[in-house]
Formats: structure tokens, C-alpha cells, sequence
């Protein structure tokens, strides 16, 4: 019998860049599952404006903070192609999770930080776990903003991020600031 309410959580994120809010989903996750699956979503973008991140960056934010902990051994990080068929979009990603780790069991919880964010998977699973963005404990946090507060030279965008990841997302965008001028 395992200490764990379920087997394998699964998220799907965008991580644009890492933030608390991201770590306090995962946190959840980690107490909840034996094991966790990370699913970075559009993979494909990179250098724009709503994905500034690549792959390889939003995954080395997430090691960052959880790498020198004893359950990150349960925790899985993958990358994933977008499609353009939202109605085949949670069978597309559990498919993809299967051919990944076959060794793994079939996820058997949803974890979202919104019900709009858990919709695309309502029909695959007979549990999702919210972790309400919108909690007012906690402080309100999304990418958009972020970013949107680096764009405009707020610096309260460091209140949101790991200091573990803040020179990241620094070096990256005054990399792209200096070369606009």
C-alpha cells in the first residue's frame, strides 16, 4: 500500500517562465503521487513574445529548484510538441506519455491551476486536482504578467521568481534588449 493519495499526476504547462505558482502546483503534486509527469506544451516556440523560453531553459528552471530534493527521483520533466486539433489535445498527450515512459502506469490524476487549464482533460480522468491560481493566500501569478512586468521594467516580477532562476530570465531578456538597439 503506498503513502501516496494517487500513482502518477500529470501536469501540462507552458512555464513561461517558471514561477511560484508553477512550484506550488508541482509541490502538490509531489505530496499527492508516487509519481509526477511534467509536460512542457509548445515546445515548437521559442523568441517570442508569449514563448520566450525554449525548451531546454524551462526545463533546467524547473531542475533548478527541485533537483537537490530527496522526491525529485518521482518526478518526470518531457517536452511536447503542440497540435492544432484541441479536441484530440488530451489523447495526444497521454498517447505521447505512453510511448515515453511505458514502464510507468497510465496517470491516473489531472493537476491544473484552473478549471479552463484542466477542461482539455475532464474526459480522460476520473480525478483532477485544482490549485487554484485565484487562492487568496496566495499571491496571483501567471506568465503573461510576468513577462508583462519585465517588459514594462517593473521589478516586482522577482517577487514571482525562484531566485535560483532569476539570472536566467534576466540574461535572457537584456540579451534581447541589447540586440533591438
Amino acid at each position: 500500500m503506498s503513502d501516496f493519495k494517487y500513482r502518477h499526476g500529470l501536469t501540462v504547462m507552458r512555464a513561461q517562465p517558471f514561477h511560484i505558482g508553477h512550484a506550488k502546483l508541482i509541490d502538490r503534486m509531489l505530496t499527492d503521487c508516487e509519481r509526477v509527469t511534467i509536460v512542457l506544451g509548445s515546445i515548437q516556440e521559442r523568441g517570442t513574445p508569449r514563448n520566450p523560453f525554449n525548451y531546454t531553459t524551462r526545463k533546467k528552471m524547473i531542475q533548478n529548484i527541485y533537483r537537490s530534493r530527496p522526491e525529485y527521483e518521482r518526478l518526470r520533466i518531457i517536452g511536447l510538441f503542440d497540435i492544432n486539433n484541441p479536441a484530440e489535445w488530451g489523447e495526444y498527450v497521454l498517447d505521447f506519455i505512453g510511448e515515453t515512459f511505458p514502464s510507468l502506469p497510465r496517470p491516473d490524476v489531472y493537476y491544473a491551476g484552473s478549471l479552463y487549464d484542466a477542461h482539455w482533460f475532464k474526459e480522460y480522468f476520473d480525478h483532477i486536482e485544482l490549485v487554484d491560481r485565484t487562492d487568496p493566500s496566495f499571491p496571483f501569478v501567471s506568465g503573461s504578467m510576468i513577462r508583462d512586468m519585465i517588459k514594462f521594467g517593473d521589478e516586482r516580477w522577482k517577487n514571482y521568481i525562484h531566485s535560483e532562476n532569476r539570472h536566467i530570465v534576466e540574461e535572457y531578456f537584456n540579451h534581447k534588449k541589447s540586440c533591438l538597439k
